[in-house]
């Protein structure tokens, strides 16, 4: 979209560019990139743009990941943070995703079939209530 339709816009326009443009040296600086490549991404393009979407995108991030890579590096990533892997299969996992929010854990899901659970979309969306002048993220009904 990048390079189809905005960089040619703005040659249509005749705005200054340069016909090197990455839009990883505008979300993330070097420093960051060898960061996450010490923690398991891979340096390529599309690697980091995924790292840029990870970290920063107002939603949590689902990743499709047949490779792995995604989860090796969330799991180095969090690896000195309180962190809870969890999966749709275990019985308990909505209290355990509860208390991992209650606490300020980080979680991962992992091995989601094609359908999430409805109960977790509002963490998903980060639904933030806010009541009394405190804000709180809902989870079914707590």
């Amino acid at each position: 979209m990048i390079f189809d339709t905005w960089k040619r816009d703005l040659v249509e326009k005749e705005l200054p560019n340069k016909d090197d443009f990455r839009l990883e040296t505008f979300l993330t600086t070097e420093v960051e990139i060898a960061r996450w490549a010490s923690e398991g991404l891979p340096s390529d393009e599309l690697s980091v743009q995924n790292g840029i979407l990870t970290t920063s995108a107002s939603r949590w991030p689902l990743c499709i990941d047949p490779q792995m890579q995604a989860v090796k590096w969330i799991k180095e990533k969090e690896r000195k943070n309180p962190f809870e892997i969890l999966t749709f299969n275990m019985g308990d996992y909505i209290k355990r995703l509860e208390m991992a929010i209650k606490f300020g854990k980080s979680v991962l899901f992992e091995a989601i079939d094609e359908e999430i659970d409805p109960m977790i979309d509002p963490v998903l969306e980060k639904n933030i209530v806010r009541k009394g002048g405190v804000d709180y993220l809902t989870l079914g009904d707590q």
